[in-house]
């Protein structure tokens, strides 16, 4: 069941219901549940309750010691999983951005960049331009190209790899923005890893890939067709925080940006699966007939001259 369609059955509840059946499915408790969500047992009971109306189903086999998920919550975990994480980026970056008197810049972001590449325009309108509003869109290459075209966004950032045959190229400029390094993960505990040998057979996270069939890159062409054809990808989940939990809870092994899995990489939370991956390059799209403001500007100069530093 896609997000939208999960949506659609939920209709006005509140994202806070999610959130209490995210908590409770990997705490499988409610009072811990309630304790990481600071709000009062009753409260995440009715959430759930309520959560399990709405959609006709039920979430969770209760008893004295612990709330053990159904099956048709194990197939829902992920989807609300992507739910509560992008609620989570859209809220943070709203909260940082505050509307003022000097213009708006709409920015588009691709998805395989987008959380990581939010959170660093809110840290840039953070300390740079706390009264300039922003508009910032997460969609697929060719939906931004088309953005971009009807004047809807001053620019929009992508990998390279989606845009091998652009159309109305005249009309676009491509300016190349950083190389970001790739990581194969999952957790040490993870079951699949003592019984599966061919790292193909496990189960994976990947994002909706929008790659170009000329791809050269290494771990496209070697592991992820093979994959693919493998039928072993579980989870399609665009936003990197979700694929993460993922493999942090033991389920499926993801590709992410090493910068975001470093911190769980050093504590052995997660470890580098043996999975050589070529750098994938992200670059700057803006119509070639109008040129990117200095606020603009200033914003793609930083967020190069962050990955650089980050890379050196």
């Amino acid at each position: 069941m896609s997000s939208s369609k999960i949506l659609s059955c939920i209709g006005n509840t509140s994202i806070n219901h999610i959130r209490y059946f995210v908590s409770v499915y990997e705490l499988g408790s409610i009072s811990k549940a309630a304790k990481e969500c600071s709000v009062s047992q009753p409260a995440v009971s009715k959430g759930i309750k309520t959560l399990e109306s709405q959609l006709g189903i039920n979430l969770f086999y209760r008893d004295t010691k612990a709330c053990l998920p159904t099956e048709p919550a194990k197939q829902l975990y992920p989807k609300f999983l992507e739910i509560c994480s992008s609620s989570l980026s859209i809220s943070n970056l709203l909260r940082a951005i505050s509307s003022g008197d000097y213009g708006e810049i709409k920015i588009g972001l691709g998805k395989l960049v987008g959380p990581l590449g939010s959170r660093l325009i809110t840290s840039i309108i953070k300390n740079k331009f706390q009264n300039l509003k922003i508009s910032v869109i997460q969609d697929t290459p060719s939906n931004l190209q088309r953005s971009l075209l009807q004047h809807n966004l001053d620019f929009f950032i992508c990998h390279s790899e989606a845009f091998g045959s652009v159309n109305n190229v005249d009309q676009i400029r491509k300016k190349p923005l950083m190389n970001v390094k790739l990581t194969a993960v999952a957790s040490p505990s993870a079951e699949f890893l003592k019984n599966i040998d061919d790292i193909v057979d496990y189960p994976w996270a990947f994002p909706n890939l929008e790659v170009v069939s000329t791809s050269k890159n290494n771990f496209y062409n070697t592991y992820y067709k093979r994959i693919q054809a493998n039928n072993t990808i579980l989870y399609e989940i665009d936003d990197i925080d979700a694929r993460i939990r993922l493999a942090l809870s033991g389920q499926a092994a993801t590709v992410c940006p090493t910068l975001s899995v470093a911190s769980y990489l050093k504590t052995g939370a997660l470890i580098k699966l043996p999975v050589e991956i070529d750098d994938y390059q992200v670059c700057v799209y803006h119509h070639s007939h109008r040129a990117l403001s200095n606020k603009s500007q200033y914003i793609v100069d930083s967020m190069k001259e962050f990955f650089s530093l980050v890379n050196n």
